[in-house]
């Protein structure tokens, strides 16, 4: 049965979710075909938006440096 939606695994399903493939695992074998679509997808997106964080975290400490170096080119000036 799906523990997420409640379907049940046909026999087919079941020898799938508990059938041992050396090398690849079943990365969800407690869930239907849709409901690990689904998973799959989710857990696509949130490393693509765990990506886009750190590369905005990256662009603002460049923004940052790039900020702190003017500021010195501007005080030879003062001087």
């Amino acid at each position: 049965m799906c523990t997420d939606c409640g379907t049940k695994f046909t026999d087919d399903q079941w020898k799938a979710s508990i059938a041992v493939d050396w090398g690849r695992e079943d990365s969800h074998p407690h869930l239907c075909d849709d409901c690990k679509t689904r998973a799959l997808q989710a857990e696509r997106q949130a490393e693509q938006a765990e990506r886009e964080r750190q590369e905005q975290e990256r662009q603002v400490a460049e923004a940052a440096q790039a900020a702190h170096k003017v500021g010195s080119w501007l005080s030879r000036f003062r001087t």
